[in-house]
């Protein structure tokens, strides 16, 4: 799909002037949110979980109309399948992470997500405030990271996890760190499997914001019904087992889903 009456090399410079107009609007809007929109709130807002609760809100309000931005500027299409399997409680949200804006789209679609973030998100001086007001956790070592993890359960919250930690670039197999199967077998928590596939590569790790593909790129995202981890936890004598076997599970999971589907 392209904009109408224009050939495909002036669709991809208009994609690529599209892009360097949404860079500069998620700068804007990340500064805009981080800095005035959930400070503001969070000065109206008692009770420190609840400020981050609305701190969240704001942030999934904010990406919810970037993506809808995005694709009314025609960057890419976007098909989504099995939203209502990320209502639920006590969720461990897990996705693979092919391109720089897939947590862009989850967290527009998770309803008061804690997201996995990398430390330098957290550091960086444009997207650190938003990080830190909405209690999302920090990529640390294994223990902290299932206890914060635990603490959002226990109310009932939902975390969101890229096992990948970084994007895989196009063509290469997923590999998963084994964060997220921790986390599962020791907090008991359901896990919810998203495959992102998209069809020309875009914004993958080493590519710059105007690598543009010829053809406009189609988003297609699979969201696969919760499962429980019980089943996996007494087969084994340790949690570290029962962990490895289910790390295993979801790279055989990953490794299918790649195999067979390829691009969207």
């Amino acid at each position: 799909m392209t904009l109408p009456g224009l050939p495909a090399r002036l669709n991809r410079h208009w994609r690529q002037l599209a892009a360097g107009f949404s860079f500069v609007v998620f700068g804007v809007g990340a500064m805009v949110v981080g800095s005035l929109l959930i400070p503001l709130a969070r000065l109206l807002t008692p009770g420190a979980e609840r400020r981050q609760a609305v701190s969240r809100s704001i942030i999934r309000g904010g990406m919810r109309l970037f993506w809808r931005t995005m694709l009314v500027l025609r960057l890419f299409r976007c098909e989504v399948r099995g939203l209502e399997f990320l209502s639920g409680d006590r969720l461990l949200v897990v996705a693979n992470h092919p391109t720089l804006i897939d947590a862009v789209l989850l967290l527009g679609l998770v309803k008061d997500a804690v997201v996995v973030a990398k430390r330098a998100l957290a550091e960086n001086p444009v997207t650190g405030p938003a990080v830190t007001a909405a209690g999302y956790i920090v990529n640390a070592d294994g223990p902290v990271l299932v206890a914060q993890a635990a603490r959002t359960f226990a109310r009932g919250g939902r975390v969101l996890v890229f096992p990948e930690s970084t994007r895989t670039p196009p063509g290469q197999p997923v590999r998963l760190q084994r964060g997220a199967a921790n986390i599962a077998v020791r907090t008991g928590c359901r896990v919810v499997m998203v495959t992102i596939r998209v069809s020309n590569p875009l914004l993958y790790k080493g590519a710059a914001w105007h690598e543009m593909p010829l053809e406009m790129p189609r988003f297609e995202v699979e969201i696969r019904p919760p499962f429980e981890v019980g089943e996996i936890v007494a087969a084994h004598d340790s949690l570290a087992l029962a962990a490895r076997e289910l790390n295993d599970r979801l790279q055989q999971f990953y490794d299918t889903e790649m195999a067979a589907g390829g691009a969207a």
